[in-house]
């Protein structure tokens, strides 16, 4: 039986996936035109400035700011690293509903872009509750913190405009949840 969305949750998973891949590979042209357009970004970066910036940003193991909570959101006295205790717990999250990371993937599974398309995946099943607990236990905790890093280490305006526009977003489900609101 599929679960049907309002045009709330779809605009939201959609955004969940859009934003998942402009964090998983280099963005291309017709991504980064879209990204302008849909977030009224303004910048003058040139593609080749975008995709090389994404790679001095995003790419494992040299990138400065690679995108996976380990690295963000860890316990006192536990250390900044890879494959840490939030990303145990993330695929706890995952094996909760069933799914099973691909073994091609070579994403960690704290690795943004695989939380949005989580996220993305609770909204198309109409999992409201486990929305809520993943983006107060998870996403909440450390993309707008992972945001502000991003503007401040960013050499393109259009990752600048990017990190401002999720942490926006984020930000604004985090409220939306805690105030109640139906998603």
């Amino acid at each position: 039986m599929e679960f049907l969305k309002s045009d709330e949750e779809i605009e939201r998973l959609e955004l969940y996936k859009f934003f998942a891949g402009l964090f998983m590979q280099e963005p291309s042209d017709e991504i980064i035109m879209q990204a302008k357009e849909m977030f009224q970004l303004e910048f003058d970066d040139t593609f080749h400035e975008i995709r090389s910036d994404y790679s001095h940003l995003f790419k494992i193991p040299d990138g400065h700011l690679i995108p996976c909570e380990s690295l963000y959101n860890y316990p006192i006295g536990d250390k900044q690293r890879l494959w840490g205790i939030s990303a145990e717990e993330v695929q706890s999250f995952y094996n909760s509903v069933g799914l099973m990371m691909d073994e091609e993937t070579d994403l960690m599974p704290d690795h943004i872009s695989l939380e949005f398309l989580f996220m993305s995946y609770l909204i198309d099943n109409g999992l409201a509750e486990l929305q809520k607990k993943f983006l107060k236990q998870h996403i909440g905790k450390w993309v707008p913190s992972y945001c502000d890093l991003l503007k401040e280490h960013a050499e393109t305006g259009f990752y600048k405009g990017i990190a401002e526009v999720l942490k926006e977003f984020i930000l604004f489900e985090v409220e939306e949840f805690e105030s109640g609101e139906s998603h």
